[in-house]
């Protein structure tokens, strides 16, 4: 016990919602941490499923566990309610249908002691959503140490090392202070974690897979009849983000804006060739289309690519005509190809 009070408290805060097949592996896998001193909120966002009954017998069965019981508000809010509650000295957050390695947080914890860095990153194994597969006990990878501004251009510019989620990070309370997720949105890390990098020195990545995300059609963000939902409030946050960096980060605006037009251009692509049936009125090719002509310069450069120029050119003039192109070469390079 004494030990135990030596170590840094840990505020883990898990959003719940209607995940009852999936919870008691999420929680359970926190219980187990290697690493003890732990404050784990559990945040029960409304669920109408059998998920605050489970809460609350962990609760009982547990002294590290609080729960908050509260109407449904999204997973931005229920996130800004554990962090209005947490006492710990860092930070820790995991989806309620993932689980963790038992020694995620000990390794995290260790290398940003090590490192006196802000921010500890692991890696995470994309995991199907039926998955039965027993965790076992991770062993100490290879680190790497970056600068605040160095993870932010691994962000923009899309690279494995660092993403913007949440759940695989262990963060110092100090460069989250007053800082909270945008609520009613989804994609709210794409805004919250640039500006907590903002607030950070340094951060330190752990080359392990920690942490098991669990893919499931049903969620949100891989539902296809969200389709609109989930487009719009990506385009937002990526706009709120090019704003923060112009602000913050000129050496990197230029990077953003490239980043969200290719996002704008693809997107539009992937919607004309596999799902045209879920934007029927056009609603969202045209805010696709809106955003890639009023961000940054006229064009993308792609100085090896002179076809892929002059298709971003005949996009920004005519998307139609664009993608009639696009679809007659697809199909006589699908043709050459057999």
């Amino acid at each position: 016990m004494n030990q135990l009070c030596k170590e840094p408290l840990i505020s883990v805060i898990v959003p719940v919602f209607q995940v009852e097949d999936y919870l008691d592996k999420c929680i359970s896998s926190i219980i187990a941490q290697s690493y003890r001193n732990l404050e784990i909120i559990l945040v029960d966002d409304g669920s109408q499923d059998n998920c605050p009954a489970i809460c609350d017998k962990y609760q009982l069965e547990d002294s590290r566990i609080k729960v908050i019981h509260k109407e449904n508000g999204g997973l931005s809010r229920a996130r800004n309610a554990g962090l209005k509650i947490a006492t710990g000295d860092y930070i820790g957050f995991v989806d309620s249908d993932d689980w963790i390695e038992p020694n995620m947080y000990e390794i995290l914890m260790s290398a940003l002691q090590d490192s006196k860095a802000d921010i500890a990153v692991g890696n995470y194994q994309v995991e199907p959503s039926k998955t039965n597969d027993i965790s076992t006990d991770v062993r100490f990878s290879e680190r790497k140490l970056f600068s605040s501004t160095e993870a932010l251009q691994m962000i923009i510019d899309g690279e494995k090392l660092v993403y913007s989620f949440v759940w695989n990070k262990l963060y110092t309370k100090t460069v989250i202070t007053n800082l909270f997720f945008t609520e009613g949105r989804i994609y709210e890390d794409i805004l919250w974690t640039p500006k907590i990098l903002g607030n950070a020195k340094s951060l330190v990545y752990i080359d392990c897979p920690f942490y098991h995300y669990r893919l499931r059609a049903e969620s949100l963000t891989h539902n296809n009849k969200q389709i609109n939902i989930r487009l719009l409030d990506r385009i937002e946050m990526l706009k709120q983000r090019m704003q923060y960096i112009h602000d913050n980060y000129p050496s990197l605006e230029e990077k953003a804006i490239l980043m969200f037009k290719r996002y704008c251009y693809r997107e539009y692509i992937k919607i004309c060739v596999n799902t045209p049936y879920l934007d029927k009125d056009g609603k969202i090719r045209r805010e696709l289309h809106r955003q890639f002509c009023q961000s940054g310069p006229r064009t993308i450069q792609f100085k090896a690519n002179i076809i892929k120029a002059f298709g971003q050119k005949l996009f920004r003039i005519c998307p139609w005509l664009f993608m009639k192109i696009y679809i007659i070469r697809k199909n006589l390079l699908f043709k050459k190809g057999k």
